[in-house]
């Protein structure tokens, strides 16, 4: 269900830059943090970072990143609880900052991306189930991993159909 090719021929959605800093250039860009808190993440979701065992240990950060009530992608970042301690304390320090600048500043490499269609992502159904959005207003998913030593963040993006309007000139 996930593939390298991308579904769109937008570049935003396959740049590998910092979409935060992309979108500041159209005005004030606003992080609404949902949960940011060591949690149970779905079977699917551990078998792509990686971990096909039972162990829930994970610290899993979700936030929608937009402008005033239009949001245009949905974050969530993954990463194990054992990964450094320094790593789990920026990301609780984030709350509503950008999740960009933190990996950008400290040079992570990003791997590259996968995509995937909104309605084969069970985190999406349930997290749209308690907020005002619906599997129709996503236009594609990707995820990718950010590295650094011994540091593993997984990292899925959920682009909003308005992301259009936001793309490289």
């Amino acid at each position: 269900m996930w593939t390298k090719r991308s579904f769109q021929n937008l570049k935003i959605i396959s740049s590998k830059n910092s979409l935060t800093k992309h979108l500041s250039r159209f005005g004030t860009l606003e992080i609404k943090l949902i949960s940011s808190r060591i949690k149970r993440i779905s079977k699917p979701e551990r078998e792509i970072y990686g971990q096909s065992g039972l162990n829930n240990n994970f610290y899993v950060r979700d936030v929608l990143i937009g402008f005033a009530d239009k949001p245009l992608i949905y974050a969530r970042t993954i990463t194990k609880i054992q990964n450094s301690k320094k790593l789990i304390y920026m990301l609780k320090k984030l709350s509503s900052k950008s999740l960009g600048n933190m990996l950008f500043n400290n040079h992570y490499s990003r791997s590259d991306f996968e995509y995937s269609k909104p309605k084969n992502i069970r985190f999406l159904k349930k997290l749209f189930i308690t907020h005002d959005h619906h599997l129709n207003d996503i236009k594609i998913v990707r995820r990718s991993f950010f590295n650094l030593k011994q540091d593993k963040i997984l990292l899925f993006e959920a682009f909003f159909n308005e992301i259009d309007n936001y793309d490289y000139e």
